[in-house]
């Protein structure tokens, strides 16, 4: 499975001074803690799409990352999340996971998880076609971010390449993961991070 990280838009609610995906925690470029898990997790290709709102992040990736081959950046409008998901399609011809480049502390077995269980159940159900990782409200370890019924869910999603509403299902991830939305959360997220050495 091949993964698109999407790492094009404006990072409003930051409120920093610097792109989203380079936003330093720990003095590492958040991107750089999603990338390294994708590359060693079960994950082949990771598709970054990039837009004209983070010009500075797609030139620090063309530097780090022009020796992997594994690593593919694509240019996006950067007209919004689902319009560049639907935009970045065109490279996918098989099920691919969508990350946002905003979750430093995901986890390659995680990550692996979360494909093994899509095709768990897409055994089971063929008319499955995209799976929601979510977590459950009170496991979540902010309150800034919006919950549906009594999940949240974490910007990673498994997805058809088709253009249309697609089956969907639910999948609770019993691990803590904390997206970077706001510059409270980063603190929390590196408190996480250096407690747990991830």
């Amino acid at each position: 499975m091949d993964a698109l990280l999407m790492a094009g838009g404006k990072g409003t609610r930051l409120k920093a001074d610097v792109e989203k995906p380079l936003l330093p925690i720990l003095k590492k470029p958040m991107i750089d803690y999603v990338i390294q898990s994708l590359l060693n997790s079960k994950i082949e290709n990771i598709y970054i799409a990039v837009s004209p709102n983070t010009r500075k992040t797609k030139k620090y990736l063309f530097k780090k990352y022009c020796n992997k081959k594994r690593i593919k950046i694509i240019d996006t409008p950067g007209k919004g999340y689902i319009h560049d998901i639907n935009y970045s399609m065109r490279y996918f011809s098989e099920p691919f996971m969508v990350i946002c480049c905003d979750i430093p502390t995901i986890t390659p077995k995680v990550i692996d998880e979360i494909i093994d269980e899509y095709y768990t159940l897409r055994s089971k159900n063929m008319n499955l076609e995209t799976l929601c990782v979510v977590v459950e409200k009170n496991k979540y370890l902010s309150s800034s971010t919006i919950a549906i019924d009594n999940y949240i869910p974490i910007g990673i999603n498994i997805l058809c390449p088709v253009n249309r509403e697609q089956v969907e299902k639910l999948y609770v991830l019993k691990e803590p993961v904390l997206n970077v939305n706001t510059l409270e959360e980063k603190k929390i997220v590196e408190s996480f991070i250096s407690s747990y050495r991830l």
